[in-house]
């Protein structure tokens, strides 16, 4: 496995795990509700209900993001691991350099 290829397959780790915390942001709930309201016509029972069930798919959406950003902690600890078992001391900071240098200018 080249350098390009460590440093890509860790930036995909490091990319995934951003985007998962990007996407455990909540969307304006009540924003959804109302234009569903507006647009479905929903009456006043139906909009609870709907609120309740969208409040509950957020909960079980934010529940499934954190296992999978733990899975992928986890993933990207033991890649860095088995590298230090790999790489010089030298060559791990020269790698972990780079990272570094990638996930700051793939977050702008």
């Amino acid at each position: 496995m080249t350098i390009n290829t460590m440093i890509i397959t860790l930036a995909s780790v490091a990319l995934l795990s951003s985007t998962t915390i990007l996407a455990t942001q909540p969307a304006d709930s009540h924003s959804v509700v109302n234009r569903m309201a507006k647009e479905l016509g929903l009456s006043d029972t139906q909009r609870s209900q709907v609120e309740t069930i969208l409040n509950n798919e957020k909960k079980k959406v934010e529940a499934v993001f954190n296992e999978e950003k733990m899975k992928l902690q986890a993933i990207q600890e033991e890649t860095h691991t088995n590298l230090q078992a790999v790489l010089t001391p030298e060559q791990m900071q020269k790698l972990d350099r780079k990272m570094r240098q990638k996930s700051s200018s793939g977050r702008k």
